[in-house]
């Protein structure tokens, strides 16, 4: 027999209302309805996301701004001498470390005095406390400047100093200046006097400029960075300060010693200072232009004539490349001497005195010489047209003078700058390699001969490291040689060092810090071919030892090699892998032990020399625009 269904219990009225009651579908049950969901793994994801309502800061700021305005809430009187603001103690405290600090103490303060600030200028920081923003001009931001400070509000103090950045003029820059002064603001300041300097002569021709003091020209015209076409046009300057007010003529010997009366040429000297009545009739002031006058009329002592009056103002470092042969004109050796821009574009800066290939060059006391190589192309008897020339080439004046000769014809040698003397290195002539070092000495214009090496070499590389010319690689006894000699000037002694890992010559070498490397050059493979060595190794003289580095990305031989901020430049050279000459520059960072590509010479080119020198910046300014081709530049 089926069993019985049961049959469902009649609800009362009252059960119909209470089961009413609790389904009714209110936002809390309608909440834990769906998180039952979310909880039953319905495969939503669920992740958080903040949201921002971007009206509301501005709302809430306009909102307080109004109550202010109307006194509602407001619970707190700061005031003036002359008067006083209501406004609200938490806006103010959250904005203010002073007022903050102040009420720490007294949280039931109700008045706060700040007699040292104007209305105008407390007006303008409660206005920023309450809104972030202001309308500033330079007539009134003495005064915003001081309460921003006084309430130690750093944003309003910053503001007001981009403000002062910002607005920068040749009419306003001394204003401007005084007023960074006057309130410590160090950066507004170094921005101000920036543009005073690199805006000298437009700023010379305004009012304010004969309103300086003596202690204000004097730190403008001592200034290496000042930016003038030419140091006539400092004296030209210096002199209509002195002349504005008779008052200031005592100061003229002391103003006219930052004037670098060695820059200026003996011909302006006499045509545009000589003329100066001043400059006759006051015995300090004449004495400044006579010793301008012996240093042109002493041009083999300039060296040890140097000093702060001899200096280019505002000069630039840059990178020379000084003759060599280029691939377009194999059978033409080059005189240019160019030089790279702060646009990384290639200019002629002079021209050698007679063509060059495989000279030396090195930089002293400002000055390059240029010393030896070969005045003919002939690749089969490099050797026989070795000459012994001499030259030195002044980037302030654009001018080259002959000096005396070397003692003997050198080419493939190595030429090195040591306690104001230039040392020449072994090498070859007609007569063979040489062992021989001789020394020049600028202020008697004379070369002397040292200590030989043990053994004759050329086509080696040379550095000074640790107060010694560090000689390595090379061409000896018809093979190229890994041995490396240290040559010391106080001794005039010879000693042998830790030899190279590999043997090379026509490589170049360099000394960074505490570490002498040398780079790419030859050596003979298997066959007896030559071939290009891509090994880099460097020297530490503390133990004596030779250490593998980062190899050369491309091969190159008879390049030139130049040290800019810390780094090392391999430009051109011959590739013996290619067959060709190389226009590449490499560019070496020993901190960081790795090479990288710079852009390129003008032209494929062996046998080149490079340094760095200081040329006028001017140089770079009027022939930014010219060609390699160009005329030299005119200084």
């Amino acid at each position: 027999m089926a069993p019985k269904k049961n049959k469902t219990a009649k609800k009362s009225k009252g059960d119909i209302n209470e089961m009413t009651i609790m389904v009714e579908d209110s936002p809390v049950n309608k909440i834990n309805g769906l998180n039952t969901l979310l909880e039953g793994g319905n495969g939503f994801n669920c992740i958080s996301t903040e949201v921002t309502d971007s009206v509301y800061a501005p709302n809430l700021l306009e909102g307080l701004s109004n109550m202010r305005q109307e006194s509602f809430l407001c619970d707190l009187t700061v005031a003036t001498k002359s008067k006083s603001f209501d406004v609200h103690r938490v806006v103010m405290a959250s904005c203010s470390e002073y007022i903050r600090n102040i009420l720490k103490k007294d949280p039931t303060l109700q008045k706060i005095d700040l007699n040292e600030l104007s209305p105008v200028g407390l007006a303008t920081a409660i206005t920023y406390a309450y809104s972030g923003k202001l309308t500033l001009s330079l007539y009134g931001i003495g005064s915003t400047i001081a309460a921003a400070m006084l309430l130690q509000i750093g944003t309003l103090v910053k503001m007001c100093s981009d403000f002062l950045m910002q607005e920068l003029s040749v009419e306003n820059c001394m204003y401007v200046a005084n007023i960074a002064d006057a309130y410590a603001l160090k950066e507004t300041k170094k921005a101000a006097q920036k543009f005073m300097r690199e805006n000298f002569i437009e700023f010379s021709e305004m009012e304010q400029f004969l309103k300086l003091t003596f202690e204000q020209i004097s730190d403008f015209l001592s200034d290496d960075s000042l930016s003038l076409p030419s140091e006539l046009t400092a004296f030209q300057i210096a002199m209509k300060w002195l002349d504005f007010d008779e008052k200031r003529l005592k100061y003229a010997a002391d103003l006219l010693t930052h004037i670098r009366f060695g820059t200026i040429s003996a011909q302006e000297l006499v045509n545009h200072v000589q003329s100066v009545p001043r400059m006759m009739q006051d015995a300090e002031c004449h004495r400044l232009l006579v010793d301008a006058m012996n240093y042109h009329l002493l041009p083999y002592q300039q060296n040890i004539l140097q000093s702060r009056r001899t200096k280019v103002r505002d000069g630039l470092k840059v990178i020379l490349t000084v003759g060599g042969r280029p691939a377009l004109t194999e059978k033409s050796l080059s005189k240019d001497v160019l030089y790279r821009d702060t646009d990384n574009l290639w200019n002629k800066l002079t021209e050698l005195p007679a063509k060059s290939f495989n000279q030396c060059v090195a930089v002293l006391d400002g000055f390059l010489y240029v010393a030896g190589g070969e005045d003919q192309n002939d690749a089969r008897n490099q050797a026989k047209h070795a000459v012994s020339n001499f030259c030195r080439y002044d980037p302030r004046f654009n001018t080259w003078i002959h000096l005396t000769n070397m003692s003997q014809r050198r080419t493939h040698f190595s030429l090195n700058t040591f306690n104001g003397l230039l040392f020449a290195v072994g090498g070859r002539n007609a007569d063979g390699v040489q062992a021989s070092l001789e020394c020049y000495v600028p202020s008697s214009n004379q070369w002397q001969m040292k200590a030989p090496m043990d053994v004759p070499r050329c086509c080696h590389a040379s550095s000074v490291i640790d107060g010694k010319i560090l000689v390595s690689g090379g061409y000896i006894n018809n093979a190229y040689s890994r041995a490396v000699c240290s040559y010391d000037p106080s001794t005039d002694t010879w000693q042998d060092k830790s030899s190279l890992s590999t043997p090379r010559g026509w490589h170049c070498a360099a000394t960074v810090g505490d570490r002498a490397y040398v780079f790419g050059g030859s050596q003979l493979g298997g066959r007896g071919e030559r071939v290009d060595v891509l090994a880099v190794e460097s020297y530490n003289p503390h133990s004596g030892q030779w250490s593998y580095c980062t190899p050369l990305h491309t091969g190159v031989s008879t390049a030139g090699i130049s040290l800019l901020n810390n780094k090392i430049y391999l430009l051109g050279g011959w590739n013996e892998g290619e067959k060709k000459y190389k226009k590449c520059i490499q560019v070496y960072n020993p901190d960081l032990n790795e090479w990288t590509e710079d852009d390129e010479l003008p032209e494929a080119t062996v046998g080149i020399s490079c340094c760095v020198i200081t040329v006028p910046t001017r140089k770079t300014r009027e022939s930014r625009a010219s060609s390699v081709s160009s005329a030299p530049v005119s200084i």
